[in-house]
């Protein structure tokens, strides 16, 4: 099982906001499908996935704030 947590987004940037999950649990994304949108105070960003793999929990909601380095999703990869 993958922990994906937010990645480094940006110099100075310490947190996003959660405008939209692209994805369910159980979907197959391929590396760099877009998992989410994300909303800092400089900049609205696509957050794509790292690796191939099967989302099988979502850990935030839509409208929540989280920080670089939180746990967002689990995924199962090969």
């Amino acid at each position: 099982m993958f922990n994906f947590k937010l990645p480094e987004i940006g110099e100075n940037i310490t947190s996003g906001h959660v405008v939209k999950i692209r994805v369910t649990p159980g979907q197959v994304v391929q590396k760099d499908q877009t998992l989410l949108e994300l909303e800092t105070d400089k900049a609205s960003l696509d957050v794509p996935s790292p690796c191939d793999g099967v989302i099988r929990e979502i850990l935030i909601k839509e409208g929540q704030d989280v920080k670089i380095g939180e746990v967002m999703m689990r995924m199962e990869t090969d």
